[in-house]
């Protein structure tokens, strides 16, 4: 599929605008956090089981809501599609938001650092340590750590909030029940940077540290999740590809090893694996993603994820053993397949959009044909 030149500058409104002048029949499955829509665009044919395409629960993982609207745009298919391009709107609109969204004013500050001491100005400490810092400001929390190179500045928050609901669950009490957003100033990292993105992280009413792809099939979802449950239980996909991206040098993915038919899975990662082949494009090792866990100190038993040994870079993963509850492609084994991706947020835009469109492509083809 042709695609075009992604603009690593595409905000919330832009993702909105695009889905309202696509011609497609659009659904609203519900709003997040600050009012926006959750909108979700029909497209394809009726042949059914469904297809659902989603991407940005993680916002400054931005290949993935441009792959999503390419996949709109391009996908061709006789099976009823539903596409919800941005899970996180209110992260993804980035850090001036969602402090505006807090303060309930404009609030406007230049960088990183300005970020820091707006906080710590208007804002309730809540816990610091060794240049890390969580606040709460109206209703909602923010961490705050050092511009750091890559995904680390998001790993080592996400660690430590992790070691705090652990160890110290009452240092965090004042934000139970609430979001807390990630200021992930992420250096190098083209479509992320400074202050274009928040990740939004979710603290549940028993003191949970989890996020937007998390909570599913439960009655404290935070809006955003609720909305896509919707979309699961009413469409009842027979696939759904959710696209992420996360650490490292290459391209590499995560997938649950489905009950039944895993060879489908297999032949699907194949596909899509082929594609970053024939592309020349680097594939990261199963070592390489396990020495970053140890380097965050991620408190997970190391089970919870294997190497597929036929595949570099294809890990297969049993969430249950992470101990954080379903994500979406663990919950839509429930209707169909569950698919996604994790490939590298460090790599050039547009190689890593290329990626999340064609190789995905490659694997709806694989699954079209399983069904046929």
């Amino acid at each position: 599929m042709d695609i075009p030149v992604p603009d690593p500058d595409l905000t919330t409104t832009d993702v909105l605008e695009e889905l309202r002048g696509s011609g497609k029949e659009l659904y609203e499955w519900g709003s997040a956090e600050d009012g926006t829509p959750l909108l979700a665009a029909r497209s394809g044919g009726e042949k059914q089981p469904a297809i659902f395409l989603t991407a940005g629960s993680h916002s400054p993982e931005t290949a993935g809501v441009h792959a999503a609207l390419n996949l709109l745009r391009g996908l061709k298919t006789e099976h009823e599609v539903h596409v919800l391009p941005l899970r996180d709107p209110v992260g993804f609109a980035g850090v001036n938001h969602c402090l505006s969204l807090a303060a309930g004013h404009q609030v406007t500050v230049p960088d990183h650092s300005s970020a820091l001491d707006y906080l710590k100005t208007h804002a309730t400490l809540v816990w610091d340590e060794e240049g890390m810092y969580l606040f709460k400001l109206g209703e909602l929390g923010f961490v705050w750590t050092e511009t750091m190179p890559g995904y680390d500045s998001f790993l080592r928050m996400h660690s430590q909030m992790l070691s705090l609901e652990r160890n110290e669950p009452n240092s965090l009490k004042a934000l139970w029940g609430k979001s807390v957003m990630l200021m992930c100033a992420m250096t190098g990292v083209e479509g992320g940077g400074e202050m274009r993105r928040c990740w939004h992280g979710v603290l549940s009413h028993r003191g949970e540290w989890l996020h937007l792809n998390r909570f599913f099939g439960r009655a404290d979802a935070p809006p955003e999740v609720a909305a896509v449950d919707r979309l699961m239980q009413s469409v009842r996909p027979g696939l759904t590809c959710d696209l992420h991206e996360g650490y490292g040098s290459g391209f590499w993915t995560t997938i649950p090893k489905p009950r039944e038919n895993p060879e489908r899975v297999f032949d699907m990662t194949k596909a899509f694996f082929d594609y970053i082949s024939a592309r020349n494009y680097p594939i990261m090792a199963y070592e390489e993603r396990a020495a970053k866990e140890r380097e965050f100190n991620m408190p997970y038993n190391p089970d919870w994820i294997s190497p597929e040994p036929r595949i570099p870079g294809f890990f297969w993963v049993n969430g249950g053993l992470r101990g954080e509850g379903p994500n979406l492609m663990d919950y839509a084994e429930r209707f169909g397949v569950g698919y996604g991706t994790e490939s590298s947020i460090e790599l050039p835009l547009a190689m890593r959009v290329d990626v999340l469109t064609n190789g995905i492509l490659a694997a709806i083809r694989v699954w079209e044909e399983s069904i046929s």
